[in-house]
């Protein structure tokens, strides 16, 4: 049976919200066709923008500036002392602007490379667009992650927008309805993928209210590869949403909130923090003390296909800090996120495409 989008977050983490989770298996994929995925450095991100910059002053707070632009200038800060700045979007501009149909030809084209039009392909294995890169810090060792994806699905601005994924992108008028799932059946509830809507005292507790007209903040729960996880509250916003046309770009911004940041997270608290899954003498696994955690995020564009509007381009970008206490030095997450993206991307096509239940 096929998930639900998930939550407010749905289409931004279905990239990475089931990184522990298996792969897609093989036995979906049609006989024709061959490995689904394109890997290449993140081209964009190095030409046109600096992909590790110090922090001056500190950035003004993700609640009172908007997440896209503050994304594409002054970056997603990951430490005290490091922030990446993502590149902007490909096939539309921060304020809505889609680039000219020639334009977005001549990307799409350099997109897809040796698959051609087997990348707009309507099928759910079609290929996908997956660039990644590691993040150093000054001395050069690695703190993070920068995922760039792009994939078509073969459903319209206008329907996307009527769907429930983009739907719950805004406050539940429950404040405590909460979303969870897990492949094994067996997991333990910290393995389980977690979104759940932010109870008002837990608002007033860190002094935030929310504009419930055009963002939704929810507390995440995210197992990693069966190493870690990180909790905290995600601030998604509609960075582009012009009411008045159906068919106008769509742009997703989301970000852990720093307005949740704390230097001592304790475990009964929305505080953002990370913490590892350990094993005790007897082969039990638990979860070792809180630590605080900042820096994941990132933005979804999604614009019609150049001449087909019945398609759309989706277009996902986001960074992921990744502390050095949490695989002792081995660079897990880049080998194994690839093909992980690629099974989240294909149910995520199954669910746009399934008919409604």
């Amino acid at each position: 049976m096929t998930r639900p989008i998930q939550s407010t977050v749905a289409i931004l983490l279905c990239v990475y919200a089931s990184v522990g989770q298996p792969v897609y298996s093989a036995e979906d994929a049609d006989a024709d066709e061959p490995a689904a995925t394109t890997i290449q450095q993140p081209a964009s991100a190095q030409e046109s923008q600096p992909a590790n910059s110090e922090p001056g002053s500190k950035p003004a707070s993700t609640s009172d500036a908007d997440l896209l632009s503050e994304m594409v200038t002054v970056g997603v800060v990951l430490t005290p002392q490091k922030r990446f700045v993502l590149p902007q979007p490909d096939f539309v501009s921060v304020t809505g602007t889609p680039v000219p149909t020639a334009q977005a030809k001549q990307i799409l084209a350099k997109i897809s490379g040796r698959h051609g039009d087997r990348f707009t392909r309507d099928s759910i294995v079609a290929p996908i667009a997956v660039n990644t890169d590691s993040i150093p810090d000054e001395a050069g060792n690695r703190i993070g992650h920068f995922i760039d994806v792009t994939f078509v699905v073969h459903q319209s601005i206008a329907a996307i927008r009527k769907s429930e994924a983009v739907d719950q992108f805004k406050t539940s008028a429950d404040g405590t309805q909460s979303i969870e799932f897990a492949e094994d059946d067996g997991a333990d509830d910290f393995e389980k993928n977690k979104s759940r809507t932010l109870a008002p005292a837990e608002l007033e507790a860190f002094g935030v209210k929310l504009d419930d007209k055009s963002e939704s903040l929810a507390h995440l729960q995210l197992p990693l590869l069966g190493k870690v996880v990180i909790r905290g509250v995600a601030r998604a916003r509609r960075s582009v949403w012009p009411e008045n046309a159906d068919d106008s770009p769509i742009i997703l911004t989301w970000i852990l909130d720093d307005r949740f940041n704390s230097d001592a997270p304790t475990e009964d608290s929305v505080a953002n923090q990370w913490r590892a899954i350990e094993r005790t003498q007897v082969g039990e696994k638990q979860l070792g003390p809180p630590q605080p955690y900042a820096g994941l995020g990132g933005y979804v564009a999604i614009t019609p296909v150049p001449e087909h509007p019945e398609s759309s381009i989706v277009q996902i970008r986001f960074v992921l800090h990744e502390p050095k206490d949490w695989f002792s030095g081995r660079n897990l997450l880049r080998s194994k996120l690839p093909i992980l993206v690629q099974d989240r991307v294909r149910n995520l096509r199954r669910e746009l495409t399934a008919p409604p239940k």
